[in-house]
């Protein structure tokens, strides 16, 4: 349902304020609205303005924004440490915080960038280290005394080996040799490896012809690999240690001081908070006027909250709403009970205008027998049964999933009673098994009654929402659409009774009489509601066709399960058969869970709420201290 809302002023000394709103921030019940003081001064003389700010308190604010993009500056450089809360009064000592903010920046920055350059530097050793140990076993068999010069190479893309090689052989008339091997991330490396004489014009040839080299620091250039690798080795150690010891030093400091800045900050933010919410009160001479809106039910407590702690200097009034500013009341659904977990589905909808309705009741009283229509069947309404169960009594700390498993409790309880109804447990196997029969209607053989009882169900709910629709547009003083929605619904039942008549002619029903109270009344209709309203008369009744589709889905979901008994049955043995009749069976269990939900939502939201329901609500967001 929707919360019933008040609108409300709130008046004090000046001095006042700031303590005001931290308690309406630690309470959450009370949205401020500037739009409605800013209505009421509109094209009339007012002793109120919007509050100003004094100088002493624009400077303080300007402090509080500066010291807060410090902290955070901080912040993001220490590493977010699962600390316990520092025991810390804030305001007394945030002069001192923000000399030190400066001190700790600039160690932080230091760490950060020495940080920074080990990482680097690492990343690089560890690079060098595994191309040169890819290539250490080609050298193996390699004499101590060799008179070869070695060269790395980087090969980004093996369709370039062939090329790389072709060349080398061509600039170093044949004295060279390319070798290739592959890192353990899959990488291409290769060895090139010609006489001392020839290093020099390789280099060169490698310069001009931009062969990525592996370049060396200076001292390790001249080395063996192995000495390169050994060297490389122990650099990287050296390197790993290094950055350890800066990343201890910055946990140190974080250590340190992370919770005192932490609850810095968070005084910081409400402050600053409180700060922004004073652009929505007004002032005048002496006191500070604040209006907006909060929930009916909680008027008298915030009122009582307010005198006591203020000692009557700050008193809350409850003022009328006005017809104009009905669509500026903020909007707070709340169903209690069995409706809760529905708020699941209503939530896929835009907000309902507070003059509307809520959708979730009507959700929850007729989406569970929608669902319980199409699926029809015990056997599979005790398993969805024993699955609601599961979701929502296991999963109580995931609410979205505990909501749903509930939700679908509800559609599994109506499954099998329209299971019962219809005569139904997996298909025909409550027939051929237990001699199972229908209480009503046989869906597999019944399809005209099963036609007319989803068209019956249609015009019912589709008729619920005109007059749901009727009675909105009178509350609202809409008498124009409220008349154009009950001539809409008169004639579609005068055409429905006349199609009956037309259809059983034996029936009570006189054709003549209907069709002319259908030739009256259907130019009164174009006359009030203009040229389209015929066309909104038809689509009235293609939204009730519409709902045959809760026999044609129900239809097919029973054909499907009893073609599963018969495949089971066909193979000739037990285990395979119960087998393959459980896999068709789980298919159309899922697809009982699916398609239903869809179209029971679907019937929802397109044919019924169109009738009646106004969206596009305005969200009730009331100062709170989760919100900045």
């Amino acid at each position: 349902m929707i919360v019933r809302m008040a609108k409300v002023e709130i008046l004090g000394p000046k001095e006042q304020l700031m303590a005001v709103l931290e308690l309406l921030r630690g309470r959450g019940a009370f949205q401020p609205d500037p739009g409605l003081m800013q209505a009421a001064a509109h094209g009339a003389e007012t002793l109120t303005r919007g509050l100003v700010l004094s100088a002493t308190e624009i400077r303080e604010r300007l402090f509080f924004e500066n010291l807060q993009t410090r902290i955070r500056s901080l912040l993001t450089m220490l590493p977010d440490l699962p600390l316990a809360a520092a025991a810390l009064q804030p305001l007394p000592v945030v002069d001192v915080f923000d000399e030190l903010v400066d001190r700790h920046l600039e160690e932080a920055e230091q760490h950060q960038v020495r940080l920074e350059e080990l990482r680097l530097e690492e990343a690089g050793l560890s690079r060098d280290l595994v191309f040169w140990e890819t290539l250490e076993p080609m050298l193996a068999d390699l004499p101590e005394e060799s008179d070869l010069e070695f060269f790395g190479i980087t090969i980004h893309d093996a369709r370039h080996l062939e090329g790389i090689r072709a060349l080398l052989q061509e600039r170093l008339y044949g004295q060279c040799r390319v070798s290739v091997a592959t890192t353990p991330d899959g990488a291409l490396v290769g060895l090139v490896a010609t006489s001392r004489q020839m290093a020099e014009q390789l280099r060169m040839v490698m310069t001009d012809e931009r062969i990525p080299e592996l370049s060396l620091p200076e001292d390790l250039a001249g080395r063996s690999i192995p000495d390169r690798i050994l060297a490389l080795r122990h650099r990287l150690l050296d390197c790993q240690v290094a950055r350890e010891q800066a990343e201890h030093s910055l946990e140190s400091l974080a250590r340190r001081w992370l919770p005192s800045y932490r609850q810095v900050l968070a005084w910081l933010e409400e402050r600053l908070a409180l700060y922004r919410a004073t652009a929505t009160a007004y002032e005048t001479r002496q006191c500070f006027v604040v209006e907006g809106w909060m929930a009916a039910s909680e008027v008298e407590t915030l009122r009582a909250d307010l005198s006591a702690q203020f000692a009557g200097q700050v008193v809350l009034e409850q003022l009328e709403i006005l017809n104009e500013e009905l669509e500026q009341v903020p909007v707070v659904l709340h169903n209690p009970g069995y409706f809760a977990p529905f708020e699941v589905f209503s939530s896929l909808l835009p907000l309902p205008k507070y003059t509307s309705y809520d959708p979730t009741p009507f959700i929850g009283l007729f989406f569970p027998v929608l669902f319980g229509m199409i699926l029809g069947d015990i056997g599979y309404g005790f398993i969805l049964l024993c699955l609601s169960f599961g979701l929502a009594r296991g999963l109580k700390g995931h609410p979205l999933i505990s909501n749903l498993g509930k939700v679908l409790g509800a559609a599994a309880v109506y499954t099998l009673l329209f299971g019962v109804l219809f005569g139904e447990l997996f298909g025909d196997l409550g027939e051929r098994w237990f001699n199972l029969h229908p209480l009503w209607i046989d869906r597999m053989h019944a399809l005209a009654p099963m036609i007319i009882f989803s068209i019956s169900v249609g015009v019912a709910h589709v008729l619920f929402g005109l007059v749901l629709g009727i009675w909105t547009d009178l509350r609202r003083q809409r008498g124009r659409e409220a008349l154009l929605k009950f001539l809409s619904m008169v004639l579609t039942l005068l055409t429905i009774l006349l199609l009956v008549a037309w259809l059983v002619p034996d029936s009570w029903l006189a054709v003549r009489p209907l069709l002319g109270g259908i030739l009256l009344l259907l130019p009164l209709l174009v006359v009030i509601g203009g040229l389209l309203a015929p066309l909104e008369l038809l689509k009235t009744f293609g939204n009730i066709v519409s709902y045959v589709r809760i026999m044609a889905i129900g239809l097919c979901s029973v054909l499907l399960a009893v073609v599963a008994n018969r495949l089971g049955g066909a193979t000739g043995d037990i285990l395979a058969g119960l087998l393959v009749a459980g896999v068709l069976h789980a298919f159309n269990l899922l697809l009982g869970v699916f398609a239903p939900t869809v179209h029971s939502l679907r019937l929802h939201y397109v044919e019924f709420f169109s009738k009646f329901l106004d969206l596009g609500g305005r969200r009730f967001e009331p100062l709170n201290r989760d919100r900045p």
